[in-house]
């Protein structure tokens, strides 16, 4: 039974699911270096961050990954513990729940997600290919709501003024297969310039909206208010396919400094699309009472249909007229440089930012970061920094012990009203590399 829609109405502003964005990379190498990892990549990984750098001197002669998660998550105004106890909200005492209404903002609060997990990836001399799963979820939430979820109803007159449009979720999951080439070209300049391409096949698993749909005020003989009745509904696309096109440039003009440079998705046609269907579920003061999530899950599963136009509200509707709005694959571009010193230390530097709007371009739309790394035997270390040029800022570090790779980054995103955004980024992962190659 799938629990990925409903979590994110009973948990607050936690996500649709488990989930390209400008600050989590698809390998801890990377997340370490505060994505500032353009220039530095090189075997496998250069395939998902440019293709060029496959036909780079000195590149690896063979590399693969297996499997690599990589997960960020942030909230306005809450951090993730409340997110959490709020799922949990029938445990909590009264002095906790007031602690967490308090810091919800007037105007509501909001999670959003990324997750790439690179299952497989691997390189041998100027080839490379892999496939990984990507998702990208937010979810915005009411105030009142988490009132109502909190303390349950109270017939107090102004207390709640529940809107649709204040709680609302996205969720985007699909399957990338990338192969990617890298040449190095035959030009009279004082170092190699090389050129690469990533071709993808893309395959759609779920494109989602949902969202409250309708409350409702039930009230005694007297019109007394006696409960308060949310409806929360999901209009969900399965499938969609498409490919893409990757390309790439990189030049080394000394042998310890590396320039690169890609846009991701130049050529794009894929499309989220398939058989479309809805859920709906009605939370009354028994749910708000006894925390019973698994019934309103179970409830919410169980009410699964096929979409249909005619008899669908109108919120309902107005849910699956948005589904495919800004949800082309984003077209991204990176630029960055490389410094290798004598001591094995490397220094990096690059941005990274979506090409026009899409709401698949995770927590930040661009960033600006640098990196250093710093080898020694058989460990690697990394630290970074990076800003999404506005009131954002992350902070990460890295290490490398053998095949494992980790990497953990804290991020805050400063917001024009009266709240903050924090959350966390973390990448873990296994690779083997070696069978260096000159050119």
């Amino acid at each position: 039974m799938k629990r990925s829609v409903v979590g994110t109405l009973s948990a607050a502003a936690a996500l649709a699911a488990v989930p390209a964005a400008a600050q989590v990379p698809l390998t801890p190498r990377a997340l370490g270096m505060a994505n500032a990892y353009v220039a530095t990549a090189r075997g496998s990984e250069s395939l998902w961050q440019n293709p060029a750098n496959l036909a780079l001197p000195g590149t690896l002669g063979w590399s693969f990954t297996i499997p690599t998660l990589s997960a960020g998550a942030d909230v306005l105004g809450l951090d993730l513990g409340e997110v959490v106890d709020i799922a949990q909200y029938r445990k909590q005492t009264d002095e906790r729940k007031q602690q967490i209404l308090a810091d919800v903002p007037p105007g509501g609060t909001e999670a959003r997600a990324d997750v790439r997990l690179p299952a497989v990836s691997g390189q041998i001399g100027p080839f490379a290919a892999g496939f990984s799963f990507n998702t990208v979820a937010s979810h915005t939430i009411d105030r009142d709501f988490v009132d109502l979820l909190l303390f349950g109803f109270q017939a107090q007159p102004g207390r709640y003024n529940i809107t649709p449009q204040e709680t609302q979720g996205f969720r985007a999951s699909w399957w990338d297969f990338a192969v990617g080439y890298g040449r190095r070209l035959p030009v009279p300049l004082p170092g190699p310039l090389t050129v690469g391409a990533t071709a993808h096949v893309y395959m759609g698993t779920a494109l989602l909206r949902t969202g409250i749909v309708r409350v409702d005020t039930v009230r005694n003989n007297v019109g007394v208010p006696q409960d308060l009745q949310v409806t929360y509904a999901g209009v969900k696309d399965r499938g969609g396919a498409g490919v893409g096109l990757d390309l790439g440039a990189a030049y080394q003009p000394v042998p310890q400094l590396t320039l690169s440079a890609a846009v991701s998705n130049v050529v794009n046609t894929f499309n989220f699309g398939g058989g479309r269907s809805q859920k709906q579920v009605t939370l009354t003061s028994a749910d708000y009472r006894t925390g019973d999530l698994q019934g309103v899950l179970d409830r919410y599963d169980a009410s699964e249909a096929e979409y249909n136009e005619a008899s669908a509200s109108a919120n309902v509707r107005a849910l699956a007229a948005d589904l495919g709005v800004d949800t082309d694959l984003p077209r991204t571009l990176r630029a960055g440089a490389a410094l290798e010193l004598p001591s094995r230390t490397t220094l990096s530097a690059a941005y990274q930012g979506t090409l026009g709007e899409s709401r698949l371009s995770g927590l930040w739309e661009k960033s600006l970061g640098v990196g250093v790394q710093q080898r020694l035997a058989f460990i690697s270390a990394r630290v970074g920094a990076s800003t999404n040029l506005d009131s954002g800022t992350l902070l990460s570090g890295g290490l490398s012990l053998g095949p494992l790779n980790v990497a953990l980054a804290h991020i805050t995103d400063g917001s024009p009203a009266d709240a903050d955004r924090s959350g966390w980024v973390a990448s873990v992962g296994f690779s083997a590399r070696g069978n260096w190659r000159s050119r």
